[in-house]
């Protein structure tokens, strides 16, 4: 078997692996199903939604950021435009101290799935042991970005070598992805420099003084920083590696459950006709698109042409491998996440990743 291909089920070796046996009588009874007729969503979605008759189930995602931003454009275009009614769920948000506190929580059993970076799940699964499943991937390329300044640029990984650069936090994903790409240019993840500057909108000024040679904001500021400030250099870590995009994750005890199997591929439905909506809608500035979002306190909404640029290169994230593979891990891409982080000493080296995910919930699977 490839290393890079997801193994079918009822052939993982994981010492936990109780729950992909259930996971493949979930999906046979799916199977079973939608053998009687009728279309594939509703096999797709699991319950089936209101046309079919079927329980509306509850089901809470975790967000480990502030609702009110556009990284969450499928959740809250799948909430407000009744894509996940349409799929039988009532989904309630929760907002998390991050994604740790996020990561807990379901695997505690408090909530059903979460959205965090590809390379925290890694952190945790390869580093930390933790009985996670990645059971889908939403950003096929990082959303977040580096800024400078037209006097100093940072535009290469060999540009980071002696700079030093502040992120939102520490430790975390902007300063994991930052050692990352400048281990594309040979920098050892212990020689760059980084200095905790926070997300203040005055941060700018820091570069434009010298003192910081560049920090990492989110996909959105990036592009109100383009409008604002001439002078600022945008860099996408995504033009340099693989790392840094999001997949959904639950806990194996919650895939081992029919019921829970259920509403993951309700959810995960849900999201692919949401982000298809999405794009569509770009040929129109994505005008329903922020009609549907227009209930939530968004600040990227304010300013049209920050909320057109931002949403395009969401659409680009999201769709990148091509319609099929919405919501879904794209083996090559997963395996060579793994490379990369184990490669700058992150996770250990010689373990399986593709024991860590699953597409089998996934749409149209």
């Amino acid at each position: 078997m490839s290393p890079t291909t997801a193994r079918p089920l009822g052939a993982f070796t994981r010492r936990r692996s109780p729950w992909q046996t259930a996971l493949a009588a979930g999906v046979t009874a799916t199977m079973l199903a939608a053998c009687g007729g009728g279309d594939e969503e509703p096999a797709a979605g699991g319950t089936g939604g209101d046309g079919g008759g079927g329980e509306v189930q509850d089901v809470t995602f975790l967000n480990i950021l502030p609702l009110e931003s556009l990284t969450f454009t499928p959740e809250l275009v799948a909430a407000s435009c009744g894509y996940f009614e349409e799929q039988g769920l009532n989904v309630t948000f929760e907002t998390t101290q991050g994604s740790a506190q996020a990561i807990q929580t379901v695997l505690a059993g408090g909530a059903l799935i979460t959205r965090v970076g590809d390379m925290e799940t890694m952190l945790a699964i390869g580093e930390r042991d933790a009985p996670l499943v990645n059971v889908g991937q939403i950003n096929k390329t990082g959303t977040i970005r580096f800024v400078s300044a037209e006097s100093d640029p940072l535009e290469s990984p060999e540009d980071i070598e002696g700079r030093l650069v502040g992120t939102p936090s520490e430790g975390g994903t902007s300063e994991i992805i930052l050692k990352l790409v400048a281990a594309e240019a040979g920098i050892a993840p212990e020689e760059v420099q980084t200095q905790v500057v926070g997300l203040a909108p005055g941060v700018f000024d820091l570069v434009s003084s010298g003192r910081i040679g560049g920090y990492i904001v989110s996909l959105d500021t990036s592009v109100a920083l383009e409008q604002q400030q001439p002078e600022a250099v945008i860099m996408s870590p995504s033009d340099f590696v693989d790392s840094g995009g999001q997949v959904y994750i639950t806990s194996e005890e919650q895939a081992e459950d029919p019921e829970k199997q259920e509403q993951l591929r309700a959810y995960l439905a849900a999201i692919k006709e949401a982000v298809q909506f999405v794009a569509e809608d770009e040929a129109n500035d994505f005008a329903e698109t922020i009609e549907c979002l227009s209930e939530y306190d968004i600040p990227s909404l304010e300013n049209p042409e920050v909320a057109v640029g931002s949403l395009s290169q969401y659409v680009e994230s999201w769709t990148t491998a091509g319609e099929d593979e919405i919501a879904q891990t794209v083996p090559e891409q997963w395996e060579s996440v793994y490379e990369e982080m184990a490669g700058s000493g992150f996770v250990p080296e010689g373990l399986d990743p593709s024991e860590w995910y699953t597409n089998d919930f996934a749409p149209g699977q």
